[in-house]
């Protein structure tokens, strides 16, 4: 388990060049990159780090920030711009045939044309080794970091894990006690609708309707539901790579469940169970947030 919190750093000095590069990671439902990188950078080196990333990190918020100094770190080329020499060759002879001139065009006269020579900085290829190197190292101390972070929010989440299974527990013994008050709690309003002078017909009619109303009150069912989704967020928990969304998505059913079962029960000890299962959710979720 691994926290989208992180921050990984290196320095990487190699043939003449050096190169710094920081990362950092923060909390984001997606992955998304902002980078910072020097003007020279190819698009092609960027591309390639982004997709590194990508590899690594499936969620949150990156920040990346490379510098690169040293008087190997790029290389010069000097192009002529031919298309732009044959137009002006072309026009030079027109010009020649026109006015009738003798004189010859010489290379001097092209060397005067704006951009007829193009002069390109390119990253050297010892450069983009090191750029690669610098790179791993900080993406490799980043993951550390992010799986540090993910065991101390495991630990939290187990121990809420383990109240929520108490509290659970503890419901579950409950339930014959809340059943029991729930049929006196009915009887009692039967009683008000058909006293005792009344016929023991028109009761017992009444009375056979009490075992449907009685399932209204059960909360078996919830409780099945709420440990098969227990047991399903515990073997998450022990999943490798990226879970904090399927994590979400169970912590929704148990918050479902348990709402279910705060509604239905009249018993004061299943609803103090029921708030203690609340409070101990609600404490996942605040740490699951944070898992990638």
């Amino acid at each position: 388990m691994r926290s989208m919190t992180g921050y990984g750093e290196s320095l990487v000095r190699e043939n003449g060049v050096e190169v710094s590069v920081q990362i950092k990671t923060l909390n984001h439902r997606f992955l998304q990159i902002s980078a910072n990188y020097p003007e020279k950078l190819p698009w092609k080196i960027e591309r390639g780090i982004e997709d590194k990333i990508k590899k690594k990190i499936s969620r949150g918020k990156v920040f990346l920030d490379l510098h690169i100094t040293g008087i190997d770190s790029e290389t010069i080329e000097v192009e002529p711009d031919i298309q732009l020499a044959l137009s002006y060759l072309k026009a030079l002879k027109k010009l020649k045939e026109k006015l009738n001139l003798n004189q010859d065009v010489n290379l001097s006269d092209f060397l005067t044309i704006p951009n007829i020579i193009k002069i390109k900085k390119k990253t050297s290829e010892k450069a983009e080794k090191v750029i690669k190197k610098a790179v791993e190292k900080a993406l490799e101390q980043l993951l550390q970091s992010r799986e540090k972070e993910g065991e101390k929010h495991l630990r939290e989440i187990q121990k809420c894990l383990r109240e929520v299974k108490k509290a659970v527990n503890l419901i579950k013994k409950e339930i014959p006690s809340a059943r029991k008050l729930y049929r006196e709690k009915i009887e009692e309003e039967l009683k008000k609708i058909f006293p005792q002078e009344e016929s023991s017909l028109t009761l017992s009619q009444a009375t056979s309707k009490l075992a449907l109303i009685l399932t209204k009150g059960d909360i078996t069912e919830e409780i099945v539901r709420l440990n098969f989704h227990l047991s399903q967020l515990t073997k998450t928990l022990k999943q490798k790579g990226p879970v904090g969304k399927k994590l979400g998505f169970i912590l929704q059913e148990l918050q479902r469940e348990i709402n279910t079962i705060g509604a239905k029960s009249l018993s004061s000890g299943i609803s103090k169970q029921v708030i203690k299962i609340k409070d101990g959710i609600e404490k996942i979720r605040e740490q699951v947030c944070n898992i990638e």
